[in-house]
């Protein structure tokens, strides 16, 4: 009888934990629910408005700073892609020299790829190794090395993840 009581009080004690965790997690899920609720009220509103306003072109108001930010960092991206004009004249002089050290990396791609692909897995670390050597080729051999690579992981010659 004992034995009954101490069970009884311990899925009561339970119970009530339980219970307290519960309201403490809808607490902290009522706050975020009003937000979503203003937010989905604010997107109603800005839809009627954009209606309202067949001639407007734009449906959202920061579409302009968005469309400004996305220029500006294009533009930052090709002044580091190209740089200064003399940096790109010593790219195409250059060129030479990197056809011959771009075949010789694309070499040793396609012997680590057959490596591979001949011990039949290829772990994790090395999956990662064998994409850094990727990315360091020309785009040409680039998607032709991932083609073989993907290829061979699709056909089971390779176990192994990308």
């Amino acid at each position: 009888m004992k034995a009954l009581i101490v069970l009884i009080l311990v899925q009561t004690g339970v119970l009530l934990l339980m219970f307290g965790k519960m309201v403490a997690i809808e607490e902290e899920i009522a706050p975020a629910m009003l937000d979503e609720k203003n937010t989905l009220l604010s997107d109603k509103f800005s839809n009627t408005q954009s209606q309202s306003y067949s001639n407007d072109t734009y449906l959202y108001p920061n579409e302009d700073r968005l469309r400004q930010i996305i220029r500006e960092e294009l533009a930052a991206q090709s002044d580091r892609r190209f740089g200064p004009a003399e940096q790109v004249d010593a790219v195409f002089a250059s060129s030479s020299t990197d056809n011959a050290e771009n075949q010789y990396q694309r070499e040793q791609v396609v012997q680590q790829l057959n490596y591979y692909a001949s011990v039949g897995s290829i772990s994790n670390g090395d999956m990662q190794k064998l994409q850094g050597e990727i990315a360091k080729l020309d785009e040409a051999s680039r998607t032709e090395m991932l083609r073989m690579l993907t290829r061979a992981l699709n056909s089971g010659q390779l176990e192994g993840r990308l």
